[in-house]
């Protein structure tokens, strides 16, 4: 019996000496909770350029506001760092809000921004997990994000695009070019004209101040109130149009 004990214990050994084992005991215990807050004087920047990894967004304009502030709700483990950051360069602000990308998180360490801007700033977005909600802008908004939903009142221009999750977007007074892969799409009172790329997931257009082109996949579609609609592709589900000012084509 020893002598089995003994072989056991050797084979044990030498299955274990071509392993390497990761155990971080960070990962096992709670969230460490730590605020932040970042200022910076306004008025020489027209656009916020951020780049930010998981966590929710929301960014509020305030008319008259002179400065860009930041408060950061940082949710981490053990001695895992955040990189935070807000500088500017020429007319440009950049924050840089996320954890390291070459460290393998068993669970994510995640940061939430509430952001106040001018309410005339334009806004350059990276996003990559976590809800957006953005309010009270009249400038341009450009928008990459990975996933999670996104709520978005005003801004002029608008370029979006999405991985997954829901979009709400409203009250607009110029243009929208959205590329969403998967989740519904609502959008209403969009100031020009609207090119919307979808993948999956019901798409809801109303009160559109331009001509509207849709190319989805799959969900049902509902227009209603536009100066035009193109549909270059409308997959699968039912499709519902009314009320189009203008020319309409559908192949």
């Amino acid at each position: 019996m020893k002598s089995t004990a003994t072989l056991l214990a050797a084979l044990i050994t030498v299955s274990l000496s071509g392993c390497i084992i990761n155990v971080n005991g960070a990962n096992a215990g709670p969230l460490n909770h730590q605020k932040k807050q970042l200022q910076i004087d306004a008025n020489d920047i027209d656009t916020l350029v951020a780049e930010t990894g998981a966590g929710d967004l929301k960014i509020q304009g305030v008319d008259g506001l002179a400065q860009i502030m930041v408060t950061a709700d940082i949710y981490t483990y053990g001695d895992i760092e955040s990189n935070l950051s807000l500088k500017q360069s020429g007319s440009k602000a950049t924050l840089v809000a996320e954890f390291d990308s070459s460290i393998n998180f068993q669970r994510s360490p995640y940061i939430d921004l509430t952001i106040q801007v001018p309410s005339s700033m334009m806004l350059d977005i990276d996003d990559g997990s976590g809800d957006i909600e953005i309010n009270g802008l009249s400038a341009n908004i450009t928008l990459d994000d990975g996933s999670g939903d996104v709520w978005i009142k005003g801004g002029n221009d608008l370029n979006i695009q999405d991985g997954s999750g829901s979009i709400d977007i409203s009250n607009t007074t110029g243009k929208l070019t959205l590329e969403d892969g998967s989740g519904s799409i609502t959008l209403s009172g969009i100031g020009g004209d609207t090119h919307i790329d979808d993948g999956s997931g019901d798409l809801s257009v109303e009160n559109v101040n331009g001509h509207v082109v849709i190319d989805d996949g799959s969900g049902d579609i509902d227009v209603d109130n536009t100066l035009g609609l193109s549909i270059i592709e409308s997959g699968s589900g039912d499709l519902s149009v009314d009320n189009i000012n203008g020319s309409v084509s559908m192949h």
